[in-house]
């Protein structure tokens, strides 16, 4: 009998609402194993590894929930109840799939708490892309996540329009269109897919950078798997690309083409080193992110002591 994946935007939805219908900080913690019910908390609870990994997760959303107050500690409660239910429609696979999907569901998160609870809470929720279906006879799998600035003190409408928009459409891409080969109705390969995660992290104390690792099948014989990044200027709110953290006059173009040259071999390297999503600023370095199939590592890493001169003074990454 054909069987088509689960609606996990449907069921992502309904699981928020019962989740918020009894919130607090208490519900939202850790997983009671002497009352477990879903095949995701039977599985939690059924593994070891599982359980102590939902224990860690637990245990730092409720160090940063007991530390928060008023607008903070609601806006992270409703974060966590989101997160949880997208977790719960994500990781609704197979027992082989849902043990590792809940495992780095849940490492992923607990790093993200202890991001968030790192100064002032910067009031960054997590949202996401949860979606599975079938057509022409070829499934597809989409689980993308991404940040959400929700701070009040600046108006972030267009990075966050940039986020979601550039979310959406990798994703809509691993749907199958009208043309996409299913085999005369007989498709029996991998289903067509999307994985992205993001992690943040600040290069300097006016600026949050969210890099995204991502995972795409679009039929054929390979996928593509990769990371980018967006840097969000948090005095403007708005998205900023690396001409907004380089001196205007100092040529960091052609001398980041001379650097990246050792590692990469690919004609239009300098064309390429023009797009923002390449650029992905961390606390201590620059990484430069390239696929497989442009001749190099995923990655080209440049220490900022090495790009001091190239920086602006008062720019998102400081001198």
């Amino acid at each position: 009998m054909d069987r088509s994946p689960p609606d996990r935007c449907a069921l992502a939805g309904a699981i928020f609402l019962a989740l918020a219908g009894a919130a607090s900080a208490q519900s939202v913690s850790r997983v009671d194993c002497s009352k477990a019910v879903t095949e995701i908390e039977r599985a939690i609870c059924g593994k070891p590894e599982l359980a102590v990994a939902d224990r860690k997760m637990a245990a730092g959303y409720a160090a940063l929930a007991g530390r928060l107050t008023g607008a903070a500690r609601d806006h992270l409660l409703a974060d966590q109840i989101r997160w949880l239910a997208n977790r719960a429609a994500a990781c609704a696979v197979e027992p082989a799939e849902m043990e590792e999907c809940l495992e780095t569901r849940d490492r992923d998160r607990t790093l993200q708490l202890e991001w968030l609870g790192e100064g002032a809470y910067p009031f960054i929720s997590e949202q996401a892309i949860v979606k599975a279906g079938k057509v022409r006879g070829i499934p597809y799998i989409i689980d993308a996540s991404y940040p959400q600035f929700d701070g009040n003190a600046v108006d972030f409408t267009a990075a966050n329009r940039q986020l979601a928009s550039a979310t959406s459409e990798a994703a809509e891409r691993v749907i199958p269109g009208p043309d996409a080969d299913n085999d005369n109705g007989n498709y029996n390969g991998a289903a067509w897919r999307y994985e992205q995660a993001f992690t943040l992290c600040k290069p300097g104390p006016n600026a949050v950078s969210v890099k995204f690792s991502y995972n795409a099948y679009e039929g054929g014989a390979l996928g593509i798997v990769g990371v980018s990044g967006t840097l969000v200027d948090l005095r403007t709110g708005k998205s900023v690309g690396p001409e907004g953290v380089f001196l205007p006059n100092s040529n960091w173009l052609r001398e980041l083409t001379r650097i990246v040259s050792a590692d990469i071999n690919t004609p239009n390297l300098g064309d390429i080193l023009k797009q923002p999503n390449r650029y992905v600023f961390l606390e201590d370095r620059l990484e430069l992110s390239f696929n497989q199939y442009e001749g190099g590592p995923y990655t080209v890493e440049i220490a900022y002591d090495r790009l001091r001169p190239l920086l602006r003074a008062d720019g998102p990454v400081p001198r």
